[in-house]
């Protein structure tokens, strides 16, 4: 019982200790970019133009040095992830906890593949030359 309870108390200290952690670096970062907005608007009131280095990302798009960032490849291909996490969440929960391996691996296999699908064609989508063009389909139609 005793040590029941020090395992509990060493997981629920872990836990608020990474919670803490997270929240304090991102009310660092959160500080940082306020820092960075306040600069650059002081510069643009005095009349100066803030140099490119301030968002080279931004600085490069906008001279066509990037290219800009598929939208929606990037959301297939997070949805991708979640999907074979949660696949192979399903896989291990159904194979061990709930002792059926077939079922487990049928079923947490099937979502895991749907959602390394779904990565793959995220991943493709973002081959492409133009992100913003439409597609014209037959019948004059540009929405897919």
């Amino acid at each position: 019982m005793n040590g029941e309870f020090f395992v509990a108390f060493v997981l629920a200290l872990t836990l608020l200790g990474g919670l803490g952690l997270i929240a304090f670096t991102l009310s660092g970062r959160q500080r940082l970019r306020e820092l960075a907005i306040r600069e650059r608007i002081a510069l643009i009131e005095k009349g100066l133009v803030p140099a490119p280095e301030t968002d080279p990302a931004r600085f490069e798009t906008l001279v066509g040095l990037r290219r800009p960032v598929n939208g929606r490849a990037s959301r297939y291909r997070s949805a991708g992830v979640i999907l074979m996490g949660l696949g192979f969440a399903m896989l291990v929960l159904l194979a061990f906890a709930a002792g059926v391996p077939e079922v487990g691996l049928g079923v947490g296999g099937g979502v895991a593949i749907i959602g390394i699908a779904a990565f793959v064609n995220g991943t493709l989508m973002s081959r492409d030359d133009d992100p913003h063009s439409t597609t014209t389909l037959p019948g004059g139609s540009d929405r897919l």
